[in-house]
């Protein structure tokens, strides 16, 4: 009887540590780190679509962001893509 009695209870004290470590499949794991201090771009969309526009045809379009840093957001050397 106190075989069977230690026998459950060290598969007990063996089992439950190795289920408390088991991820859902609804849990996302840690948490992201904290984003670091300075100037963030954000856009509100990255990308347009033109449609079909005819060859020739000059088109505008303005792509709105912000800063949603913590510091002065500097844009520089600005390219066409």
């Amino acid at each position: 009887m106190k075989n069977a009695i230690l026998g459950v209870f060290l598969a007990l004290a063996v089992g439950f540590p190795l289920s408390a470590f088991q991820l859902g499949d609804d849990d996302l794991g840690p948490p992201p780190p904290p984003a670091e201090a300075g100037p963030r771009i954000s856009f509100d969309q990255i990308s347009h679509d033109w449609g079909t526009v005819l060859q020739g045809t000059k088109v505008v379009h303005s792509y709105k962001f912000r800063n949603t840093g913590s510091s002065v957001l500097r844009i520089t050397n600005v390219k066409p893509g």
